[in-house]
């Protein structure tokens, strides 16, 4: 008995120097990942918070590969958004800076468990959204990422194939903003892709979702438990009728309609807003992302907060809209 506290003792201690040690390495990068990310919001030109940027890229990809940097919060870190998937799979790692023409850089990294390996992945995500053309339709790869800044990380299960479905905001060209839906799935060698075609609207099929609207807009696009109407049809017919809607609840994306400010304006992104207390959502049904109308947006959250800007955990570079 003696010997087996003894025992126990000693590995409690030597856990508590470990974490002492993890806590001192990884405290020095995060002193200075702050500093870094102080002078990316507030640098006096494109030029200063260019810079900071870049170091603290290299910087971030350095702590990341060391041992034990998955479990190390990076709290102090508050500049920048820091998402971890609910099965903590992976997490993010993700900043905008904003230019002073009105367009706005994007940077990424990811950090994920490589279940062959046992050890953890680094990748940093390069932006080529001005580059891709069709961005529906296209399945992207760390070296071609449609830039975003992440707020929402959902799980989406379909037989063995886990998809990660992210939520994001995009300054697009300084008139009009982009809020998406993106999927993320990993392959074999952990290696990370973006789009899939699991969106059905009608007879369309896309791979991510994209909504352009006025920059002096605010739309919802979030993820919570809603009701929507389907057509069930009676055993047995009542009073002359042979189908009646029933309200179902359900976890869904759920969004503002977009429409342009008058008619004449159709097509033209950069006109379009949110149509009053008009809703539509996907909902996750057989492996695929649903297109469902006219939500009956009864939860009394969206009711009051439908105009505030989403709240992106830990971030403060940029709230989108």
């Amino acid at each position: 008995m003696k010997k087996s506290l003894l025992i126990l003792l000693f590995i409690i201690s030597n856990l508590l120097k470990l974490y002492s040690q993890d806590r001192e390495t990884f405290g020095i990068y995060e002193d200075s990942l702050k500093s870094l990310g102080i002078i990316m919001r507030n640098g006096a030109n494109d030029r200063i918070k260019f810079e900071a940027s870049a170091k603290f890229s290299n910087l971030l990809e350095e702590a990341l590969s060391l041992k034990n940097s998955f479990n190390y919060p990076f709290d102090s870190v508050n500049l920048i958004a820091r998402l971890t998937s609910p099965d903590k799979r992976f997490r993010i790692f993700n900043w905008v800076i904003a230019k002073q023409n009105g367009t706005y850089e994007y940077n990424c990294y990811l950090q994920s468990f490589n279940e062959k390996k046992k050890k953890y992945d680094v990748f940093k995500l390069n932006d080529k959204s001005s580059d891709i053309i069709a961005p529906e339709t296209q399945t992207l790869d760390p070296e071609n990422w449609y830039g975003a800044l992440y707020y929402k990380i959902i799980v989406a299960k379909n037989e063995d194939v886990t998809y990660y479905t992210l939520l994001g905001w995009n300054g697009n060209n300084g008139i009009s903003f982009i809020k998406l839906i993106e999927v993320l799935t990993f392959r074999s060698g952990n290696r990370p892709f973006f789009g899939a075609a699991i969106f059905r609207k009608g007879k369309e099929k896309s791979k991510r979702i994209i909504f352009e609207y006025s920059n002096k807009a605010i739309m919802t696009l979030k993820h919570e438990p809603q009701q929507y109407q389907i057509k069930k049809r009676l055993k047995k017919p009542e009073k002359g009728k042979r189908f009646i809607m029933e309200n179902v609840k359900s976890e869904m994306i759920l969004f503002d309609r977009l429409v342009p400010l008058n008619t004449s304006l159709e097509g033209q992104k950069q006109f379009y807003v949110p149509e009053t207390n008009v809703f539509d959502a996907f909902i996750f049904e057989k492996g695929k992302w649903l297109f469902i109308e006219d939500i009956d947006a009864r939860n009394k959250a969206i009711r009051e907060n439908r105009n505030q800007p989403e709240k992106v955990p830990q971030l403060q570079l940029y709230s989108p809209k």
